[in-house]
């Protein structure tokens, strides 16, 4: 996990990965819910006919299955060499990330998003070009609410089947108040880590954050050392990390900003769960790479908040811990 997450580990790579929710829009891309739009004086070359949806439908069928076991090949084969997908966030992924990283991660056995896709419309705006748009929500394990949103798909016909060619995904707003901020006061003190499944006393000393309202309490300030290797390498090496946490006016929901001294810098949008906050993160690398990420804060009520990412599994196994546990240090929370 980037260190720009304020989370247990550095910077790994470079790469570029889609968003949870925009492989969750990949499953529901391919929803055989369609209904037939046929308007009067609709032109008969583009009429969508029932061959046509019974092809896609084909298409789509074998790139579920081709997901459900993690075949790279298959899915790879289920887009046109210049597809592409557009996330949430507005970046852009090619169809070889798509299809490697979905390989990867229907091949895993951790927890899956629970996709459940609304009603989708289909429609032919060319011979050999269909357009399907929808509504779907994505519930994350562990967590209650929803991220709610939309997608629209892009089918081309290639010889005689159908072809994902495009993707594109937005979530729909959701109503939140400026004063929700205040929720996250918690979050004030000063913090170590202990990462799920090592000595908790020798990773508690290896990354420490301090957590603090501005002058003006406009802002929650997090700053985190972060060893740049976890349990290997130098401990000396670190990455340091500043991120403020506030209220954007401007898309009226709780935001994040952070910068590494690495030179990575990443943004992320805050949503309340119940006991737990969902972040989700767009990083860029210095190199210019990018990376968007989903991240859960649940917060005990005292001195622990469990931090993971989610869902397990979904993307590569590089050896980064998907699971820590934040401790706070005694007196530390200015109470």
């Amino acid at each position: 996990m980037p260190a720009t997450h304020a989370g247990p580990t550095p910077l790994a790579n470079a790469d570029r990965r889609p968003l949870v929710f925009a492989l969750a829009m990949i499953l529901a891309a391919v929803s055989t819910s369609v209904t037939l739009p046929l308007a009067s004086g609709q032109e008969s070359d583009t009429a969508i006919s029932a061959a046509d949806v019974t092809a896609i439908r084909g298409a789509a069928t074998a790139y579920r299955a081709a997901l459900a076991k993690g075949d790279a090949a298959a899915i790879k084969a289920a887009w046109t060499e210049d597809g592409d997908t557009v996330d949430g966030w507005g970046n852009l992924y090619d169809s070889k990330d798509t299809a490697t990283l979905s390989g990867t991660a229907a091949g895993t056995t951790g927890p899956r998003p629970d996709v459940r896709v609304g009603e989708t419309r289909l429609r032919l705006i060319a011979r050999d070009v269909a357009i399907e748009d929808g509504t779907v929500d994505v519930v994350l394990p562990g967590v209650k609410s929803p991220i709610e949103g939309s997608f629209t798909a892009i089918w081309v016909r290639r010889g005689a089947g159908w072809k994902l060619a495009g993707l594109r995904e937005s979530e729909r707003p959701v109503s939140v108040d400026g004063d929700m901020l205040e929720d996250l006061d918690w979050m004030v003190g000063d913090w170590t880590l202990a990462i799920d499944g090592a000595d908790e006393k020798k990773a508690a000393s290896s990354m420490e954050m301090k957590v603090r309202w501005d002058a003006g309490h406009a802002f929650l300030i997090r700053e985190a050392r972060v060893p740049v290797a976890f349990g290997d390498g130098d401990p000396a090496d670190v990455v340091e990390v500043h991120q403020r946490i506030g209220w954007d006016p401007l898309v009226k929901r709780i935001r994040s900003w952070s910068f590494s001294s690495d030179g990575s810098r990443s943004e992320a949008t805050w949503v309340r769960d119940g006991t737990s906050w969902i972040a989700t993160q767009s990083i860029v690398f210095p190199a210019g790479g990018q990376e968007t990420a989903v991240s859960i804060y649940t917060y005990d009520g005292q001195n622990r908040c469990v931090w993971r990412t989610l869902p397990e599994g979904l993307e590569p196994d590089d050896g980064r811990p998907s699971r820590a546990t934040w401790i706070r240090k005694p007196g530390s929370s200015l109470k």
